[in-house]
């Protein structure tokens, strides 16, 4: 299941020439300790919910957040100037959740999803707890019969927002392979909610 790791190791292309991360890279390259501890505050947040979601280990999070930005530290020497950051960091990240997975070498567990995640695909639900309480375990059960590779993809499109450029640069995917890759992902996650639908009903 995990033989796809592969896809997610290249070298990410250029996407955007005004990268708002870049000052600070440079700044973090040069030894300046602020500067990557400004990179890692900005980004924090949002590597959490990404080890999250693809490894579906919440309670992981944390560890898996600070090997990945120890990765990062250690590896700023190769980030160009005429590359985004961005795309990189999720590049590193995403790779890193799925050699954990490959490692642990067994069926992710389902948990709960750590709560910033309501602020994306829940917002729907209104301020009801008790619909953001059967939404968020509806979207964790969705979540968890999907592939990896699955899950990766509509994280970054559909809960980190990131545009078909940047997924593209991350992946080394074209645009029409990615269209196609998140369809079928959809899709997947599509049948997923019909065969739950079917066993709510029986």
């Amino acid at each position: 299941m995990l033989a796809e790791t592969a896809l997610w190791y290249g070298t990410v292309t250029a996407v955007d020439s005004q990268d708002p991360d870049q000052h600070l890279v440079v700044r973090a390259q040069a030894g300046d300790r602020e500067a990557f501890a400004a990179i890692y505050s900005r980004y924090q947040g949002p590597i959490a919910r990404l080890a999250a979601n693809i490894t579906r280990r919440p309670n992981e999070a944390p560890d898996l957040v600070q090997e990945i930005f120890t990765k990062i530290y250690f590896s700023l020497d190769r980030v160009r100037s005429d590359v985004p950051f961005r795309p990189w960091l999720y590049r590193v990240a995403g790779n890193h959740c799925l050699d954990y997975l490959r490692k642990q070498k067994r069926q992710p567990r389902t948990d709960s999803l750590i709560p910033e995640y309501d602020d994306g695909w829940l917002a729907s639900t209104g301020p009801d707890p008790a619909r953001k309480s059967e939404a968020r375990d509806l979207v964790d059960k969705l979540f968890h019969g999907l592939r990896p590779r699955d899950r990766w993809l509509l994280v970054m499109k559909e809960i980190e927002g990131l545009s078909l450029d940047e997924m593209a640069a991350i992946t080394g995917m074209a645009h029409s392979a990615l269209k196609v890759a998140l369809f079928r992902a959809r899709k997947r996650m599509q049948k997923q909610y019909q065969m739950l639908r079917q066993r709510t009903t029986i």
